[in-house]
């Protein structure tokens, strides 16, 4: 696992001005986006659930979730913006059963790749690691054969005594043993 120590942070007139920005932006964009924010805020509650359960320090959970989430939530907020961008309208979208639905099964689709992926990936990772690892014991064997037991006897860092007996000596339990493993 990465070490989490080395992770260095932002460097600190970046941070300072993206959050002295963040304040001066976001009082005028609520006063003008109310409605939409309005839809967002309602609408991605599955997301801020998740980043409440969420210990990962990257969040990962969280930006899986968020991402489908706002891709249910996003149809709604277009809505709203080509028709009456206003409060009423915000809440009679909100409050509509079926978008509720669609924001809440995208939400879920989120929660399914989740779970479903990291299973997936694991599977097939272990699959192709036995399928390599079968591969290299093939090719082990083939050079064991090739080349004779002491090839295998030096790869594990050391001869035996007797070495230049060994290709007579192809029967021996030990040699035969050694080119198994």
């Amino acid at each position: 696992m990465a070490d989490q120590g080395n992770q260095t942070p932002p460097p600190a007139g970046k941070t300072k001005i993206g959050s002295i920005l963040a304040w001066v932006i976001a009082p005028p964009m609520v006063i003008i986006a109310h409605a939409t924010l309005t839809v967002l805020l309602i609408g991605m509650i599955p997301t801020f659930v998740a980043f409440l359960i969420d210990r990962h320090p990257m969040k990962y959970t969280t930006r899986t979730v968020g991402y489908m989430n706002f891709c249910g939530v996003l149809p709604y907020a277009v809505q709203l913006w080509r028709g009456a961008n206003d409060f009423e309208a915000a809440l009679q979208l909100v409050l509509e059963p079926l978008g509720w639905l669609i924001m809440l099964s995208s939400a879920g689709a989120g929660w399914a790749i989740v779970f479903m992926v990291p299973p997936i990936v694991a599977a097939y990772l272990s699959v192709t690691s036995e399928i390599k690892e079968k591969t290299f014991k093939d090719r082990q064997k083939d050079l064991v054969e090739e080349w004779g037991a002491s090839v295998r006897q030096e790869a594990l860092g050391g001869a035996r005594d007797g070495d230049d007996e060994d290709d007579d000596n192809e029967d021996d339990p030990q040699s035969a043993n050694l080119a198994v493993t």
